[in-house]
């Protein structure tokens, strides 16, 4: 019997000029100081007060008692990470300082990694009737990345990494777990609806750029956003000046499996679109300081307002990309084709405390027509339905994946054709993986077997979703 299980997205989506790492998946943030303010004493800080000085009475008991050494800074990282822990938020947690120098390395854009976003709840909340509340969850991979190449997508699940169960892990462990290092293989136990699965990747140090851009035809230009870093913004001007000076009078911005970033490098791309209207409302804790902010488009735009635009999301589009993709629609400047989103609608500070970084959730964000988009994405206004596949066809995918057929076959057969991919369809028409897979399982591997320079930008021989925009842009 047939059932519920949704294509491999990033098969179908050839963002790949890049490939990736793991860092964990990334919040709307914003980036505080270095300090973390004093809070107004309150009836409630002053509970809190009491706590710590029973916490002092105790430490002067162990510190006089205690046979063994005590060791300190190991105490005072696992009361933090308690502290954080105890908020019950799975996008609040503590960096310690052991894993704060590969945070800030991967904010650089370059690490060593199998290339993909993750999400785990905090293991003291997990739930043995969820497995979403003790697997890994893929947010989404990093295009071009081992995992992307290997057909993860978004939403799978991952309950072993090398064998070892990551239910005790946190979202931090198990990132540095999947970072491993170059040549050294990872194998992960996936889970996709009733499938289960191992798949073996070999981490690669992998440089990201946050977007990538080309025409697709005489006048149609096209925008891959991988991330929204702080840079994000200046990028996508680029691009948009580029693709205008070579002709461009539509474009398609393609969000897929973007995991979001920065909530100013979403709004500053939103801006270039809008002179006016808004653009994200943003409500947070009573008390707070901070009642409601709500961003305004500028008068100023990049592109003329009368240039027809597209937008393609997926099950990855998360966060930052949810802000831009609302913005957009809400305001009735860009038609949006593709699946519901992820729906992730509140954000996060990250603050440097004590050699390590605090994050927590501070904000809850809102479409400019007031839609609260959490846990629930934002329907595109034209569906591209995603094929399903039986539990039979995802285990011949599975085992077809411990083969080295793509690399193998494109060693006999070098030219990037659509000939040539079809006809490695045909061969392996009786391996039991779904001709549309070993299609889209070749051309990545023909893409990622070519140098930087001369991958396409989007492939618009076996891609549904920019076939279909084509479509709607009238190609």
């Amino acid at each position: 019997m047939k059932k519920a299980a949704a294509v491999i997205a990033m098969l179908c989506t050839l963002t790949g000029l890049s490939a990736g790492a793991t860092p964990e998946y990334t919040p709307v943030m914003t980036v505080q100081p270095s300090h973390l303010e004093a809070a107004e004493a309150t009836e409630s800080s002053r509970s809190i007060s009491q706590i710590l000085y029973s916490l002092g009475n105790l430490y002067a008991y162990l510190s006089t008692n205690f046979l063994y050494d005590i060791d300190t800074d190991a105490m005072e990282t696992e009361l933090i990470g308690a502290m954080i822990d105890s908020l019950g938020d799975q996008y609040s947690y503590y960096i310690p300082p052991d894993i704060a120098a590969d945070f800030a390395e991967e904010s650089k854009g370059e690490y060593v990694g199998i290339g993909t976003y993750l999400t785990k709840m905090n293991p003291a909340y997990a739930d043995s009737s969820d497995p979403e509340s003790y697997m890994v969850i893929i947010a989404s991979p990093f295009p071009g990345g081992p995992a992307d190449r290997a057909g993860l997508r978004p939403r799978d699940m991952i309950s072993a990494i090398n064998g070892e169960d990551v239910s005790p892990l946190t979202a931090t462990e198990a990132s540095k777990m999947m970072k491993g290092h170059p040549g050294e293989d990872i194998t992960l136990t996936v889970h996709r609806g009733t499938a289960v699965f191992d798949i073996t990747l070999t981490p690669e140090v992998v440089t990201t750029p946050s977007t990538a851009s080309g025409m697709l035809t005489d006048d149609i230009g096209y925008i891959a956003i991988y991330t929204f870093s702080l840079t994000t913004g200046s990028s996508v001007a680029a691009d948009i000046n580029s693709l205008i000076d070579q002709g461009a009078e539509k474009l398609i911005i393609d969000l897929r499996n973007n995991g979001g970033g920065t909530v100013q490098s979403a709004l500053e791309t939103a801006d270039m679109f809008l002179s006016e209207g808004i653009m994200l409302k943003t409500k947070y804790k009573p008390g707070s300081g901070r009642s409601e902010d709500i961003a305004y488009a500028g008068s100023q735009v990049l592109v003329p307002e009368d240039m027809p635009l597209l937008l393609i999301v997926n099950g990855g589009t998360a966060s930052s990309s949810e802000i831009l993709t609302g913005a957009l629609m809400d305001n009735g400047r860009a038609t949006v084709l593709g699946s519901q989103t992820f729906g992730k609608g509140i954000s996060q500070e990250i603050r440097p405390f004590r050699e390590g970084y605090v994050q927590i959730t501070t904000g809850h964000f809102y479409t400019p027509s007031g839609k609260d988009i959490h846990e629930v994405g934002i329907t595109p206004g034209i569906l591209v339905d995603d094929p399903e596949y039986t539990d039979e066809e995802m285990e011949a995918f599975a085992a077809f994946m411990q083969e080295d057929h793509c690399s193998a076959y494109i060693a006999e057969h070098p030219d990037y054709t659509r000939e040539n991919i079809e006809a490695f369809a045909e061969e392996h028409k009786d391996s039991g993986v779904p001709e549309d897979i070993l299609i889209l399982l070749v051309r990545n591997e023909y893409i990622y077997s070519m140098d930087y320079e001369e991958r396409p930008v989007a492939d618009v021989w076996f891609d549904e979703y920019i076939t279909k925009a084509l479509e709607v842009l009238g190609e």
